[in-house]
């Protein structure tokens, strides 16, 4: 086998041993990011619903009067 035998770290060390957490520009465009999803999330939902109540509504005024008006 070619190779080295002694382990090797997953990662480079850092100067003070550990590594940076993200900025606070990464976590500003993460949730960012995320609320927008959740935005489009609640509007595609809100829009499903609409379409099965306009449904559901249709039915009953076809029921009771024969057609839609």
């Amino acid at each position: 086998m070619t190779g080295t035998y002694t382990p090797q770290p997953a990662t480079p060390s850092m100067p003070f041993g550990t590594r940076q957490g993200p900025t606070i520009g990464t976590r500003i465009a993460r949730r960012g990011i995320a609320f927008v999803r959740m935005l489009l999330l609640v509007g595609f939902t809100g829009f499903l619903v609409a379409m099965v109540v306009a449904t559901v509504f249709a039915g009953l005024v076809i029921a009771i009067n024969g057609r839609l008006p």
